[in-house]
Formats: C-alpha cells, sequence, structure tokens
C-alpha cells in the first residue's frame, strides 16, 4: 500500500477544500446540497452494489486456487505414498520426478503466474513425473493392481494442477476495473463539493471517504491476485510433501 501517495492526495484535497471554502465557492453550491446528498446516496449505492459483487466473485476465486493447490498436492502425496508398493526403480523414478516438478513450482512457477505468466518448463517437468508413473513396469501382481489407481491419482493431481494454473492468472477485466475506479472517483468528488456547514466536519467526511475507498480499492485488487500481495495463498504445501 502507498501510504505515501495517500497522504499526499489528502493534504492536497483539504488545502484545495480550505482555498475553495476560504472563497465563498461552498456558499454557492449550499443551495443545491440537498441534490449533491441525494447524489452521494445514488453513487454510493451503485458502488457498494458493484463492489460487493466483485468481492464475491474474486474471494470465490481465491479460495478456490487455495482448495485446488490442496487438492493437488494431496493427489501428489498419494501418488508417492502408494508407489512403494512399487518395485525400487520404479518408486524412486516417481519420487525424483516429483521432487523435481514441486521444487520447480516453489521456485519458479509460482512467481510466474503471479505476474499471470504460464510456465512452459513446469508443464514439461510435471509430464516427466505422469510418464515416471505410466511408464512404470509392474512385476508382480500386487504391482499390477496397484499401477491403475496410482494413474487413476496423477490424472486427478492433473485435473487441479490445470485448473490451479487457469485460475491463478485470471483477472478482474481492465474496462470493470476502470469502472469501478470512476465510480469511486465520483462519490469521493461529491463528498468533496458537498458544502457541510463546519469545515472540520467536511474535512473529515472527505478523508473518512477517500480512506475507506482506498482500502476497499487495496482489497479488490490483492484478492484479485491470489498468488502475490499482502494476502495470498501460500506454496507451503508443495514444500511440505514428504519426498
Amino acid at each position: 500500500m502507498n501510504w505515501t501517495k495517500f497522504a499526499v492526495v489528502m493534504v492536497a484535497g483539504l488545502g484545495l477544500s480550505a482555498l475553495l471554502r476560504s472563497g465563498g465557492f461552498y456558499n454557492a453550491l449550499s443551495a443545491d446540497a440537498e441534490g449533491l446528498g441525494m447524489l452521494v446516496q445514488l453513487i454510493g449505492a451503485i458502488y457498494a452494489v458493484l463492489l460487493a459483487f466483485l468481492i464475491f466473485v474474486i474471494w470465490g476465486q481465491f479460495t478456490e486456487v487455495e482448495d485446488c493447490v490442496m487438492r493437488e498436492c494431496n493427489a501428489l502425496d498419494d501418488v508417492l505414498r502408494f508407489s512403494r508398493y512399487l518395485d525400487a526403480e520404479s518408486h524412486s523414478n516417481i519420487r525424483r520426478a516429483l521432487t523435481a516438478y514441486t521444487s520447480h513450482v516453489v521456485r519458479f512457477e509460482w512467481d510466474a503466474l503471479g505476474d499471470g505468466r504460464t510456465d512452459q518448463q513446469s508443464e514439461q517437468i510435471f509430464g516427466k513425473f505422469v510418464a515416471s508413473v505410466v511408464e512404470a513396469q509392474p512385476r508382480t501382481e500386487q504391482e499390477k493392481l496397484m499401477l491403475p489407481r496410482l494413474i487413476d491419482m496423477v490424472q486427478q493431481a492433473s485435473r487441479m494442477r490445470d485448473e490451479r494454473v487457469a485460475r491463478s492468472i485470471t483477472r478482474m477485466p481492465p474496462t470493470l476495473f476502470a469502472l469501478v475506479t470512476t465510480i469511486a472517483c465520483a462519490l469521493l468528488l461529491v463528498v468533496f463539493l458537498y458544502p457541510f456547514h463546519y469545515w472540520y466536519t467536511g474535512a473529515g467526511g472527505f478523508v473518512v471517504t477517500a480512506f475507506l475507498l482506498y482500502m476497499a480499492n487495496v482489497v479488490m485488487t490483492d484478492t484479485d491476485n491470489p498468488l502475490k500481495g499482502i494476502w495470498n495463498v501460500k506454496s507451503d504445501p508443495f514444500s511440505a510433501i514428504k519426498l
């Protein structure tokens, strides 16, 4: 959060308000106080509805990414655990391929997805992990029964990975963000122009409104990126897989 920029804007706004008040600008608007009050309510209602809708959608996406991470890691952990029922060589190949994949996700793919980019190398490494399971050669009857279950687990992990990647790089449309920001600015402008009877009431109303709108914008933009920001989905489940 850029508090310095916010403070500069507040100081500039309060200074301009003091200048306009000393020049009699607010006295000229006092006759339109009722109309300005109606505008505050109308614009505020529109902004509240849009913000509530956006937070609902964005938070849903945020929790879905978190859920996909947990389900993918659980599937990967199951593959590793049940691969111990295969021969030592196959288990070693699966463990080595899984180690390479989880390490790459934590070190490289997480930042790439946070920047809105897919990581092709991570996809290739995951493909090698899948191949290490599919190409395993069962030697006993027990191993032959276990291999199809392992393949099912890998397929589940693949589905969760695809969903995680897709949802991680999904962002709010720029036009929608511009609309919400424009409405917020319009609301702040009307509050700034409202002819409060006392200067300190007007200054307090302007600062409080600006702070609330600024925090709403911070929450909206921060949650829109589930992998980066003040509050985000962690990559810890990948590191926690017992390799």
